[in-house]
């Protein structure tokens, strides 16, 4: 009986232990991925975006900002994030969001290459191809620094024989699946140089590393936080609230050395309504304002 017992101690300590780590995990979010190419439109830089995103959740190392749940916040702050969006203003959206790292991505060129083959004697067979190549850039921003912590650049490339590259002259119409073959695997060099690098700069995220979050929108007698049902959180948790103040800086360095924090009281959730949005009440000493700060304790 007391080897079951235990056995059953070890197991809920297991799972504690899984359900800590998965905390611990860094959020994440894709902002913006630019594309200044001539291939693919309007249509390949938020296709980009997707397929980061996809891989970063696969990769099972982060919390991750689903694009929905990005431009649901950005619409409830009237925030748009069309045109070129800079560095200072992918961490702005990013501590918005109570995001550690952010990613900004740009497609910076693109071509093509047409060979064509024709049969001996004129037996009239054709094994022309067309090779599409593009170039992938990304940042990893520290949203808590403000610091680049990586950035890359991968290249894709794909053979198609017989047939029209989509979007890139001739009137050929925008084509996911052939974009995705072009694309698809500098996306996911990307995504593994991501993972290595987060895990060689998580202690350098301290605290930033645990479940938190910011407070997104406070209005009608509620106030909205920008953690959900992904992240664990539920009716009823208790999360600590905070009011983090100016980032300090060494004067001679320009290294970021803290920023001082000042506890507001607690929030305590009322309904989880979506995978990264909960709402709550706050009992505070003062009013709690967007991009305050929430921890789960």
């Amino acid at each position: 009986m007391k080897k079951i017992a235990s056995l059953v101690t070890l197991v809920i300590l297991a799972l504690a232990a899984v359900s800590v780590a998965a905390q611990q995990k860094p959020r994440i979010a894709v902002i913006k991925v630019e594309n200044k190419s001539p291939y693919g439109g309007e249509n390949l830089g938020p296709a980009l975006e997707d397929w980061l995103v996809q891989g970063l959740v696969q990769s099972g190392k982060f919390r991750v900002m689903e694009r929905k749940d990005l431009d649901s916040v950005l619409s409830e702050q009237s925030l748009s994030l069309s045109g070129a969006v800079d560095e200072k203003t992918a961490v702005q959206v990013g501590k918005l969001l109570g995001c550690q790292l952010v990613i900004l991505g740009a497609i910076t060129d693109f071509s093509k290459h047409k060979t064509e083959a024709h049969g001996l004697f004129r037996l009239g067979f054709d094994v022309g191809k067309t090779t599409a190549e593009g170039t992938v850039n990304i940042k990893l921003i520290n949203t808590t620094t403000a610091e680049i912590v990586y950035t890359g650049q991968e290249k894709g490339s794909h053979s198609f024989g017989n047939v029209s590259v989509a979007s890139f002259g001739g009137g050929v119409e925008w084509d996911e699946s052939q974009a995705r073959q072009i694309f698809e695997p500098a996306v996911a060099r990307l995504v593994s140089a991501i993972v290595q690098k987060t895990g060689d700069i998580e202690d350098s995220l301290g605290s930033a590393s645990a479940l938190s979050g910011k407070v997104a929108k406070v209005g009608d007698g509620k106030v909205y936080i920008s953690l959900g049902s992904v992240d664990g959180i539920k009716a009823g948790d208790t999360l600590t609230l905070a009011r983090v103040g100016e980032t300090i800086t060494d004067p001679d360095t320009g290294k970021v050395l803290g920023q001082e924090k000042t506890s507001l009281g607690t929030f305590t959730v009322t309904k989880v309504v979506g995978d990264h949005l909960a709402i709550g009440v706050a009992n505070a000493s003062v009013r709690p304002q967007v991009s305050d700060m929430v921890e789960k304790q």
